[in-house]
């Protein structure tokens, strides 16, 4: 009876220590529940973290906590890793991942945090719980980005020295719609050793920073693979890319520099290039449509052939694809609106076509085409097409158009039910 006692307070001793422990603690501490999805405990160090209460944090999903594009990293390595785990799988790279993630605070800035997870099953519920620890790497972060100016000033300081002969590209790299490279305007593209190298090429030339770690190039195209596996797979890849460019007579100089890999594109033409400049630098940041902006919108129109790596589905590249794919929408919604206030009817509704081909549930896009063929004095037009998009959204969402639409379908009827009534007053 004595020993049991003794170790009841042993237990319970250690229990309160350790929750002292993980109070103190900067990091925090955390478990979801991922078949409720709900957290079960997060310690109070969330405050430190990101300025938010034990109480407040737990009423968050995970939609609140991260960023779009952490989110979308999130769901792309946890899905297959939460199968494989569900299947059995209890290797290392399955039960414990180690990532970086951006996470929104209180006060609504943006931190950098390493999240370390744990799956596990609670035997008396048998749901499958994620543990996890969080701690702030902004500070971490934050020198990798001053390093990464420091070596892309010193490059450029290089650049000036040489003086660099103007030429036609070396690549055309096409990446909206269906990706593809080729050597020449003429020549079919280029045929990739493995599925691999032709995605590793397409990562490297969609990026932004020119400078990508390791670490984002084996999340990227390894999630699920241990780390050691994974580095032997982008060693080959690299490889096997230089060697397939090589063949084709194609310079490409993958540098690491400060263990990031860096390459110059100068010589390469790509379609996202040409839409990223016309987008942030030809066209007018509070929609106002000029006739030169107008004509760089519609350069734009022709280069997105489609979401950008549509065809290839790349986990990676969805939030990317999804942020263009905005870009596009708003900008071209501006030029329809542009040729309508201009009366340029027929501009205006070979814009909205295209519009609403890619997302034919806006209604912004159907009420746009709708006063067009009002003021067109379209009346078939505009009723058919309000009919259709009333067939359309009860099919889809089950609910009628919008009010504002509603109100300018009656305004026209009855606009013209009055002009009836004028016509047969005269006669």
């Amino acid at each position: 009876m004595e020993v049991v006692t003794m170790q009841n307070k042993l237990t319970n001793h250690s229990t309160i220590d350790f929750k002292i422990l993980v109070e103190k603690l900067n990091e925090c501490v955390w478990v979801y529940d991922l078949n409720t999805k709900k957290f079960l405990y997060i310690s109070p160090s969330i405050y430190q973290l990101r300025g938010l209460t034990v109480e407040e944090a737990m009423q968050e999903k995970l939609e609140d906590c991260l960023t779009p594009e952490s989110l979308q990293k999130l769901k792309n390595g946890f899905l297959r890793r939460y199968q494989r785990f569900l299947d059995g799988d209890r290797s290392d790279n399955i039960v414990y991942n180690l990532s970086e993630f951006q996470q929104y605070c209180k006060d609504g800035s943006i931190k950098y945090i390493e999240i370390s997870t744990r799956l596990e099953i609670d035997e008396t519920t048998n749901h499958i719980l994620g543990i996890g620890v969080s701690r702030d790497i902004n500070k971490r972060k934050l020198h990798e980005k001053k390093l990464v100016e420091t070596i892309r000033n010193q490059y450029k300081i290089i650049n000036k020295k040489k003086s660099p002969r103007k030429s036609e590209p070396e690549l055309y790299v096409y990446l909206f719609g269906k990706y593809r490279v080729l050597t020449s305007l003429k020549e079919k593209p280029i045929k990739w050793r493995t599925t691999k190298t032709e995605e590793l090429f397409a990562f490297l030339l969609q990026n932004e920073n020119q400078f990508i770690s390791k670490d984002e190039l084996l999340e990227a195209l390894w999630p699920d693979v241990e780390l050691e596996k994974a580095t032997r797979y982008l060693h080959t890849t690299i490889y096997n890319l230089k060697n397939n460019l090589k063949t084709a007579n194609i310079t490409f100089n993958l540098e690491v520099i400060n263990g990031l890999y860096f390459y110059e594109k100068h010589r390469f033409y790509s379609d996202l290039g040409e839409f990223k400049n016309l987008i942030n630098t030809a066209v007018n940041p509070y929609d106002e449509v000029d006739a030169a902006s107008a004509r760089n919108i519609e350069r734009a129109i022709l280069l997105y052939e489609g979401d950008l790596l549509a065809e290839n589905d790349y986990p990676w590249a969805a939030s990317q694809s999804t942020f263009y794919r905005h870009q596009f929408e708003k900008y071209v919604f501006a030029l329809a609106r542009h040729y309508f206030f201009k009366r340029d009817y027929l501009s205006t509704k070979r814009v909205l076509y295209k519009l609403i081909e890619m997302d034919n549930l806006n209604e912004r896009f159907h009420e746009l085409l709708l006063n067009v063929f009002r003021f067109d004095d379209d009346y078939v037009s505009f009723t058919r097409h309000y009919e259709d998009l009333k067939a359309l959204l009860l099919k889809e969402l089950d609910q009628p158009p919008n009010a504002s639409i509603q109100a300018l379908y009656q305004q026209y009827r009855d606009d013209a039910e009055a002009s009836i009534i004028n016509e047969r007053a005269h006669f």
